[in-house]
């Protein structure tokens, strides 16, 4: 017996339970409103683990999982033992402002095809703030702060983006795959494939000229100024004039010109040159007539019918005859009214006319040219060569007006082919325009030139 009772006591010294104790974890924490936090209790010293859990604010789930009130401040969260309710542990819990929602920005279309020079009207939403205002960036054309975006001149893949004003790390961006920049020949003034040259890209290999040019002025020949080639059409039913050559060169030449039906208006020169010229296309039967040295009085009556040249041509036909020195009409490549309205008007090459202090003797083969002026050995220009304003440079992104974008785009996509000289250290493009449009920008031209021979 003395044996059994050695063991019980035995028993009850090892096997006794620890001090009941209890705690919780976290024993504390911050928590957003109307957020969780999930609390964790740990009991001791009794047989039956179960816990009651209480929020002073907020609510809490018999797991421990806390859900905080709506409002910021601080509130506590307690556990109970179910075995012995004197037991319980309290966490504080600092209830803090809700976080702001995320800001997010969505762009629409959110992939766009276009063509060189078309436009396309994108949308931004923003959600998360009040304030739904973005900035518009982009790259491959121009964008404006409402979301109007104008393709470039350049081929390729390219993003429009739109960064909340609020919070400007919150973007979204559209894809605009722009299509390379093709000749428009729909409607062409010389139609005869022997005119190619008129509406095609130069050929052959470049040169850069741009530190040759860079420097020089580019400007239109208008008739403001005095150098411009004017165009006038009649439809043959105002009798004609006849018209020789013989009063410089001793040409040949003897044309009755079908009158335009309010006189004759040529260039009328400045600073004394009085270069005379004047185009007359008689609508009825596809002829133009190609004057230079024409004077007329204040009523358009010829002031006399000897005049320095003139060349009769087809519009059936390649350019020729004409009265520049490369022997090209003024017709093929004059820029006409209504060409620089918009940047993807002008569709043809240019005509140019470069200082006579560099243009060298002999003649590209850019066009039909078998005539010119140039004396200079070794100078840059030549009649006969084309040049070219850079084509990997979208137009759209130059501080230039739209009349100088034209210009630009012509030259990119059909080149400028010399065809006449100048005293003045300046390059011009031959017109029929009354007065200069806007030409900002116009001296990039020469910053950004090639040239083909």
């Amino acid at each position: 017996m003395a044996g059994c009772g050695g063991a019980s006591a035995q028993l009850l010294s090892s096997g006794s339970l620890p001090r009941p104790q209890i705690a919780i974890s976290p024993a504390s924490a911050s928590v957003a409103a109307s957020q969780t936090e999930t609390f964790q209790a740990t009991v001791a010293g009794v047989s039956n683990s179960a816990v009651t859990w209480q929020a002073s604010a907020g609510s809490i789930t018999s797991a421990g999982v806390f859900t905080a009130p709506s409002t910021p401040g601080q509130c506590q969260v307690t556990v109970t033992s179910q075995a012995d309710p004197s037991l319980s542990a309290r966490a504080t819990v600092t209830v803090t402002a809700p976080a702001p929602p995320p800001v997010t920005v969505s762009v629409s279309p959110a992939a766009v095809n276009l063509n060189s020079g078309q436009s396309q009207s994108f949308t931004a939403a923003v959600s998360g703030t009040s304030n739904n205002a973005v900035t518009w960036t982009a790259t491959g054309g121009a964008i404006t702060s409402a979301g109007a975006y104008t393709a470039g001149t350049v081929a390729g893949t390219f993003q429009v983006t739109a960064a909340s004003v609020a919070q400007p790390s919150a973007t979204a961006s559209a894809t605009v795959t722009i299509a390379a920049a093709t000749a428009n020949t729909s409607t062409r003034l010389f139609p005869n494939a022997s005119a190619d040259w008129l509406y095609s890209a130069p050929t052959g290999s470049p040169t850069d000229i741009s530190s040759m040019t860079s420097s020089l002025g580019f400007g239109l020949h208008t008739h403001q100024d005095g150098f411009d080639y004017p165009v006038q059409y009649t439809d043959g039913t105002h009798g004609c004039t006849n018209f020789t050559d013989t009063l410089i060169y001793n040409f040949t030449d003897h044309y009755c010109v079908p009158n335009p039906a309010n006189g004759y208006w040529p260039s009328t020169g400045a600073w004394g040159a009085d270069d005379g010229h004047l185009v007359v296309v008689d609508t009825a039967t596809s002829i133009y007539y190609d004057f230079w040295k024409l004077t007329v009085n204040s009523l358009g009556q010829p002031l006399s019918t000897n005049v320095g040249a003139i060349f009769s041509g087809s519009l059936n036909g390649n350019g020729t005859p004409g009265t520049t020195a490369a022997f090209i009409t003024g017709l093929a490549g004059d820029i006409m009214p209504g060409e620089l309205d918009c940047v993807t008007c002008l569709n043809h090459a240019l005509l140019v006319v470069v200082p006579g202090s560099m243009n060298s003797p002999g003649v590209g083969d850019q066009g039909p040219v078998f005539h010119y002026d140039g004396s200079v050995p070794g100078a840059v220009f030549r009649e006969g060569a084309k040049i070219r304003f850079d084509p990997n440079i979208d137009v759209n992104t130059l501080n230039a007006s739209t009349a100088t974008k034209a210009v630009m785009r012509a030259l990119q996509l059909y080149g400028g082919l010399i065809v006449d000289q100048t005293g003045a250290m300046g390059v011009g493009f031959y017109t029929s325009l009354a007065s200069p449009p806007d030409e900002t920008g116009m001296n990039l031209i020469g910053q950004h030139l090639w040239i083909y021979y």
